[in-house]
C-alpha cells in the first residue's frame, strides 16, 4: 500500500512542468523589477558570473585564474585574502585596485592600517591615487559608515558606476569600546570586536543587494577582505584561523590564505638587498568554482612590480635579480 502511494506521489511530482512553474512565479514581477525574477530559477538554470562584466578581472597574468578559476573579483561577492604580516595581501590588494581603475570601475579603499603608499601605488603598480576614494580612520562602525557613505554618493551621483571596495584590514580595525579616550583597560565586554565586525561585513552585503540592478539583475559592488590569521590549537592540531569572527568568515565566497616562505635576495656592491618574497596562496574557501577540481596551493612571487606566478617569474626573469636568488639568499 505504501509503495503504491509513494509511486503515485512521484507520478504527480515528475508530472509538474517545472519551467511552467518558475515562468509563472517570474511574471509576478513588474517590468522594472524583471531582474529581480532571475531569483528565481530551476537549479539547472542559476545565474554564475562568468563574462568579464561580472568581475573586477585580473589582467596581468594567469596567477588569479590558476589559483582560483575565476577572472578575477565578482561583482555581487565578498572575497578576503588572508595571512600573516608581510606576506604579500596588500599587494594583492593594490593590484586589484589598478586594475579596477583600469576597467572604470571607482574604487574605494578603507585603509584601516593607514600605510597606503601614494607613490607605491602610482609608479609602481600604475595605479592614480588621485582617483581613490580613501576612509582613513581604524573604528570598525565608524570606518564602514564612511565607507557607505561613499558608496552612496557615487551611486547618486552615478547609479549605474561599478565599485571596488578594499578593507584594508580587518586585524587592524578597534572597537567602539577600544577607541574610547578615557578607556584604558581591556573591553569588559566578550566578543564585541566580532559583533562589530559583523556589522561592517553584513553592511557591505546589503550595499551589494541594494545597488543591484533590478531590471537587469546585474551586479555592481565588488568586496576585498583583507585580514590577519592567528593560530589556533584543537586536537593537537594548528590551524591557521582569520580574524574578526565567523561572519566574515561565513559571508566571504572566497578566502585565499597566504604563507611567506622565503625573501627574495640580490647581491649588488657586495650587500644584499631584498626585493620581494615568495608566498605559498593556499585556497580554504572556494563557492564560486563549478569545475571538477581547483588548485589547492601554489607559489608566488611578490615585489614592488605586483603579483605574479613564481614558476612564471623563474621561467622568465621577470623581475630582476631573481637570478641572483640562489647566491643571494641564505
Amino acid at each position: 500500500m505504501v509503495e503504491k502511494e509513494t509511486k503515485e506521489i512521484k507520478k504527480q511530482i515528475t508530472s509538474i512542468d517545472i519551467n511552467a512553474i518558475v515562468k509563472k512565479a517570474q511574471e509576478s514581477y513588474q517590468k522594472k523589477d524583471f531582474g529581480l525574477s532571475r531569483q528565481i530559477s530551476t537549479g539547472k538554470s542559476i545565474a554564475r558570473p562568468v563574462e568579464d562584466k561580472d568581475f573586477v578581472v585580473w589582467t596581468r597574468n594567469d596567477f588569479w585564474k590558476s589559483l582560483t578559476g575565476l577572472k578575477g573579483l565578482p561583482f555581487g561577492k565578498i572575497c578576503q585574502v588572508a595571512g600573516k604580516p608581510d606576506s604579500g595581501k596588500s599587494s594583492c590588494a593594490g593590484n586589484f585596485m589598478k586594475m579596477a581603475q583600469d576597467q572604470g570601475t571607482v574604487v574605494i579603499l578603507w585603509d584601516s592600517e593607514q600605510k597606503f603608499s601614494p607613490l607605491r601605488f602610482d609608479s609602481k603598480m600604475g595605479g592614480k591615487s588621485d582617483q581613490l576614494l580613501v576612509v582613513n580612520n581604524n573604528g570598525i562602525v565608524e570606518g564602514c559608515k564612511a565607507v557607505s557613505f561613499l558608496v552612496h554618493a557615487v551611486k547618486e551621483l552615478n547609479p549605474n558606476a561599478k565599485i571596488l571596495i578594499v578593507w584594508d584590514s580587518v586585524g587592524a580595525c578597534v572597537n567602539s569600546s577600544e577607541d574610547k579616550n578615557d578607556e584604558e583597560n581591556f573591553s569588559q565586554q566578550p566578543g564585541i570586536s566580532a559583533k562589530e565586525n559583523s556589522f561592517a561585513i553584513k553592511k557591505f552585503n546589503k550595499l551589494a543587494s541594494r545597488y543591484m540592478n533590478k531590471e537587469t539583475g546585474e551586479q555592481s559592488i565588488a568586496t576585498l577582505v583583507i585580514n590577519q590569521v592567528y593560530q589556533t590549537i584543537g586536537f593537537g592540531i594548528s590551524v591557521a584561523v582569520e580574524k574578526g569572527g565567523q561572519e566574515i568568515t561565513y559571508l566571504s565566497s572566497l578566502i585565499i590564505q597566504l604563507s611567506r616562505k622565503k625573501d627574495l635576495l640580490k647581491v649588488k656592491g657586495g650587500k644584499k638587498f631584498k626585493y620581494g618574497i615568495v608566498t605559498r596562496a593556499k585556497v580554504k574557501k572556494n563557492h564560486l568554482f563549478d569545475g571538477d577540481d581547483c588548485i589547492a596551493e601554489m607559489d608566488l612571487a611578490v615585489s614592488a612590480d605586483g603579483v605574479q606566478l613564481a614558476d612564471d617569474v623563474k621561467k622568465d626573469s621577470d623581475i630582476k635579480g631573481w637570478e641572483d636568488d640562489e647566491e643571494g639568499d641564505e
